[in-house]
């Protein structure tokens, strides 16, 4: 309650002067070191996990778009460059580099967080960014980020399998998971729909059918090997140099108006390639998981020129991938971002990277304990409105009025600053 009504500490014993908060400050330490202990417990989560899932589970939002669960799941860095003590440390990717010529990196730990997306289908930027964290698990050193982030996955779909029954779960992901690791481990659930970015420079091919395969056979004239599964290569950075006939030109195309951010009304264009391959590699077999391939490109209203230079490939994996729509897909991705705004409030505002502790346990409690003060905030939000817990100068922002003229509900910072008088009075 003191952490989700934070109004300005910048350490987590300071939460202690908070209103809402009735012990002393040694009672913090307390509460993170009982939180989870595994000298009584034992290393295995699964307890807690299951746990924290029934708590969350009565506030799910509602489907996106009224079909699917719409999940994020990315890494985010946790800086510990001085907590010598603290075991299993490693190099972090840290993005904003403000020193020109220094390496983006630092010492630390990556937290895997799966969020679930709680946008409805307005489709604007009008709307709160709220990403609602479903599971969080720390990346070990000697582990690859797919494997950990599949088993991640696999782990969450099951202990919500009652919950969800037989709904569609689209997962959006960044172009690291475009891996071997993650796609082949998570491949085989039948409700999980995996949207990924792939790199501009990829190499992708077409995937035989079965009379390709046997004129292959047949044109085999020693009759060794196994069957050949691969057929054409495609480079994805030559794609304005492809055929435009035969099974180079997109089996679907779609074109449909977005408003921008900044006002600016642009038009999708979408391009889909229907059973593609990627290779196997690393141990991984990838020959028997075709996926959807799709070009995304932002033409001008107006004069219908591509504004930006490449265009933003996506993959599309999972045995329900068809009952997804070209647009779907295209927000699918698109509010994968919120997830960037939810790790930059937890750090900002509930002070997920300022916790200082020589025990490792001790910062994986508290990385549970900074989600469950978001989750607390996304219950409060029916307590509270949008008129409230706006600075002045934010009065005049054309979102925040936008939300008030369509009693959208309020952002996570509006909810945390009317929160406290909410729980005293």
């Amino acid at each position: 309650m003191a952490l989700g009504s934070n109004a300005g500490s910048n350490s987590v014993t300071h939460l202690s002067t908070s209103h809402v908060y009735h012990y002393q400050y040694s009672s913090i330490h307390d509460a993170i070191d009982g939180f989870y202990a595994s000298s009584k417990r034992g290393n295995d989560r699964t307890e807690l996990r299951q746990e924290l899932l029934g708590l969350k589970q009565p506030h799910f939002p509602v489907l996106f778009d009224g079909k699917f669960h719409l999940w994020n799941t990315d890494s985010t860095p946790v800086i510990c460059p001085h907590s010598v003590s603290l075991s299993d440390r490693s190099y972090v990717h840290v993005a904003n580099n403000r020193i020109k010529g220094n390496r983006p990196v630092d010492i630390g730990y990556d937290y895997s967080v799966i969020g679930l997306n709680a946008r409805s289908a307005l489709y604007n930027g009008v709307q709160a960014a709220w990403n609602l964290p479903l599971s969080v698990v720390r990346i070990e050193t000697n582990q690859v980020r797919g494997e950990c982030t599949a088993k991640q996955i696999n782990t969450l779909l099951a202990d919500l399998q009652t919950n969800l029954g037989s709904d569609l779960v689209v997962n959006a992901l960044d172009r690291q998971y475009a891996t071997p690791e993650y796609i082949a481990d998570t491949y085989e659930q039948s409700n999980l729909v995996n949207v990924i970015r792939l790199k501009s420079n990829r190499r992708v091919y077409v995937q035989l059918d079965e009379q390709q395969i046997q004129a292959r056979r047949t044109a085999n004239t020693d009759n060794r090997g196994a069957n050949a599964v691969y057929g054409k290569k495609y480079k994805l950075n030559e794609v304005d140099s492809w055929e435009v006939e035969g099974q180079d030109a997109p089996h679907q195309t779609q074109e449909f108006g977005v408003q921008m951010g900044n006002g600016r009304k642009v038009v999708i264009r979408i391009c889909c390639w229907k059973n593609r391959l990627l290779r196997s590699k690393r141990g991984k077999n990838m020959k028997d998981k075709p996926f959807d391939l799709m070009s995304v490109q932002v033409l001008d209203a107006q004069t219908h020129e591509p504004i930006y230079k490449r265009r933003m490939w996506l993959g599309l994996w999972g045995k329900r991938k068809d009952e997804l729509e070209l647009e779907q897909v295209y927000w699918a991705y698109r509010l994968r971002f919120d997830e960037e705004h939810s790790f930059r409030f937890c750090k900002q505002n509930l002070l997920m990277d300022s916790f200082q502790t020589p025990e490792l346990e001790h910062l994986d409690n508290w990385m549970e304990i900074v989600h469950l003060a978001y989750w607390l905030l996304w219950v409060a939000k029916e307590e509270c409105t949008c008129y409230g817990g706006v600075q002045k100068w934010q009065q005049y922002d054309p979102n925040y009025l936008k939300r008030r003229e369509f009693q959208l509900p309020p952002t996570p910072a509006q909810v945390q600053r009317q929160l406290e008088s909410i729980m005293v009075h």
